[in-house]
């Protein structure tokens, strides 16, 4: 079975992270691992003087240095993994990492702790959903226990279906998965027969989710701007985590259009899982099936 990879820089804005990580595998009864990743020094001429070029010795110290506060990180968060040291750019490091170990999710921090500085941030939670081809769960540094009520996006696609599936399988007795589909704004109402095809298709896909026992599954169809009525949702019914897919646009696409993948990222107070496209070659071949029956209704 395919393992939960932790990554992390070390620092306090991860420890939710951590602490979700290891819960998660002890839930799942598989392993835990953890990635952090030393970014190469820039080097620049100026022209008038000698370039600064570290030293292996240098180079090592730094890496023993961020290992020792990953380390400290997985014992007050209560987890047992090595920590391994890659180096390059964060997010591709991460995600091939997660391609390497075959990882079932990466579970990583949701980001700064102002909301105003994630907004306009350019979050590593960002990149990676769009390189990775492993689920990304964001985590709130005060997070300290895995999600029993979760809000998942169901715009009808194949990583939406396979997002709420992926989660349903970290629920517990008791625990609740709301699927909700977001019409858009209709000016007038959403017509009828749209919204009871809509209705119908949700239960379908709730249908085919393999929940354990004792855990609920609602369904809902809503008007308005997806990404505004989503937040709306998650925070009206206290959710601590917000479900859906992405749908694979190029990173600086996705910062000019505002998908409501990097809104919810951007702007959610909750956790946020997003399984991105290039990830469904691992789920059942059902899901993908379901969203395309669902599509051409």
């Amino acid at each position: 079975m395919s393992g939960i990879l932790f990554a992390t820089h070390g620092g306090p804005s991860a420890d939710g992270a951590g602490r979700v990580a290891a819960l998660l595998a002890a839930r799942r009864g598989t392993t835990m691992s953890a990635v952090c990743v030393l970014e190469p020094v820039r080097i620049v001429d100026a022209g008038y003087s000698a370039m600064y070029v570290p030293t292996l010795e240098e180079d090592e110290a730094v890496r023993a240095s961020l290992r020792m506060a990953v380390a400290d990180q997985l014992q007050r968060c209560g987890a047992s993994a090595t920590p391994r040291v890659r180096t390059g750019a964060a997010a591709s490091e991460i995600a091939e990492e997660a391609r390497e170990s075959n990882a079932e999710v990466i579970v990583l921090g949701l980001g700064r702790h102002q909301l105003i500085d994630r907004a306009l941030g350019n979050e590593t939670a960002l990149q990676l959903v769009q390189l990775a081809s492993t689920p990304v769960l964001a985590v709130p540094a005060t997070m300290t226990a895995l999600p029993s009520r979760v809000v998942a996006a169901i715009d009808f696609s194949p990583t939406s279906v396979a997002s709420a599936k992926a989660c349903a399988r970290w629920l517990t007795n008791g625990d609740v998965l709301h699927l909700v589909y977001v019409a858009g704004d209709w000016h007038g109402g959403f017509p009828l027969t749209q919204r009871i095809t809509a209705e119908n298709v949700l239960n379908a896909i709730s249908q085919q989710i393999d929940a354990p026992e004792g855990v609920r599954i609602e369904q809902s169809v809503v008007e308005g701007e997806p990404a505004i009525r989503l937040l709306e949702l998650t925070a009206t019914s206290n959710a601590d985590l917000t479900v859906l897919g992405s749908h694979g646009y190029g990173f600086w696409k996705r910062l000019t259009i505002g998908s409501v993948a990097s809104k919810i990222i951007r702007l959610s107070p909750a956790a946020v899982l997003v399984t991105p496209i290039g990830s469904l070659a691992t789920f059942p071949s059902s899901t993908a099936a379901v969203a395309s029956s669902t599509s051409s209704n």
